[in-house]
């Protein structure tokens, strides 16, 4: 297995935020099942910073709809 690096892991976990943004979500379970069955890649690392990545954006998307208040 070859090394990869803090930068590989970067843009990993950025093409996991571009499609967490992509969907929209209404609970956190609903944000995990998807995770897991988009995630491209099918090992340690590059698994887990993708799919924090998709979280990230997806629970981004959550609290910021939550957080809205009408005026």
């Amino acid at each position: 297995m070859t090394e990869i690096s803090d930068f590989q892991l970067s843009r990993i976990y950025a093409s996991g935020w571009n499609a967490g943004r992509k969907h929209p979500f209404d609970d956190n379970t609903a944000v995990a099942d998807l995770a897991q069955s988009l995630n491209p890649h099918g090992e340690e690392p590059e698994r887990a910073r993708w799919s924090q990545g998709f979280s990230d954006a997806a629970n981004r998307q959550i609290s910021t709809v939550s957080g809205l208040r009408k005026r």
